[in-house]
């Protein structure tokens, strides 16, 4: 995923969250140039007689994520436009530092340092899920920078965080595409990302077998395109499909495998 994937992160700020209560709960309408100004003059105010604090518990880091709330993202929406809510989360805590200092050597080391971030990211994907002014939800940039990690790798942590724990641990994405309860398109194609044959998935889940291999099919049909580096809004004619089917699978391969997905993806017509 390239840096574009970062642009939501970096757009989630006070301003951004004044100006949305102003166009959202007060029906402020009016130039985006005069909101800005407004906000940034509330902000400088607000700077003035509540100064931030000088210290904040070791290894928690200020953060604004997107709270969950308001209808399913659709196509060109940014980051500004979504309630964000600001929170300290618990990145890099004491007893983490003692468990990293206390990993194995040799051979064993690769596996006990990849659950050691497998931890802290469920851990961090839980606090915002169960924070009292959220939830707060995560975009795969935002685990990524809070840990030093890629996207892809932050995406490979939590596919195998989710089979490990049995949770669904929602990003941002999985929530504004799927909601909080997965499509059986989604629920089929978790399963096969986690190794399960169709006979398995659609016993497992008790689904029409031919159902279960026409999502499979159908998903993988749309991520050959996306390794051929076509245009998504090609997607619909070249696949006979919907383009609101296209867009479900295109938000799965965005969850499984980022590294494949351009910037703008979502087909004409979502």
């Amino acid at each position: 995923m390239s840096q574009p994937a970062y642009v939501g992160t970096a757009q989630r700020t006070f301003q951004a969250a004044l100006v949305f209560m102003l166009e959202h709960d007060y029906g402020l309408l009016g130039s985006q140039r005069v909101l800005t100004l407004l906000a940034q003059d509330v902000e400088a105010l607000a700077e003035q007689f509540y100064p931030r604090p000088e210290h904040l518990a070791s290894g928690w880091m200020v953060f604004t994520a997107t709270k969950a709330s308001g209808p399913k993202a659709h196509p060109g929406q940014t980051a500004v436009e979504q309630e964000l809510v600001t929170l300290a989360c618990p990145v890099l805590l004491p007893e983490d530092v003692q468990q990293l200092a206390a990993l194995p050597s040799g051979p064993a080391r690769r596996t006990a340092y990849q659950q050691w971030l497998q931890q802290r990211l469920v851990r961090i994907i839980e606090y915002g899920w169960q924070y009292a002014q959220g939830p707060a939800l995560f975009t795969l940039a935002d685990l990524a920078a809070m840990l030093g990690l890629t996207t892809v790798q932050v995406s490979q942590l939590l596919k195998s965080a989710r089979q490990a724990t049995g949770k669904p641990l929602l990003t941002k994405g999985y929530y504004f595409d799927q909601g909080q309860r997965p499509t059986h398109k989604a629920e089929t194609i978790a399963l096969y990302e986690a190794g399960l044959d169709e006979a398995d998935i659609a016993r497992q889940l008790q689904h029409d077998l031919s159902s279960t291999g026409k999502y499979i099919r159908d998903y993988e049909r749309v991520k050959l395109l996306l390794k051929q580096a076509l245009p998504p809004a090609q997607f619909p004619r070249l696949l006979d499909m919907q383009p609101s089917v296209i867009a479900a699978y295109l938000a799965l391969l965005q969850e499984y495998h980022p590294e494949l997905c351009p910037d703008e993806m979502s087909p004409k017509g979502t």
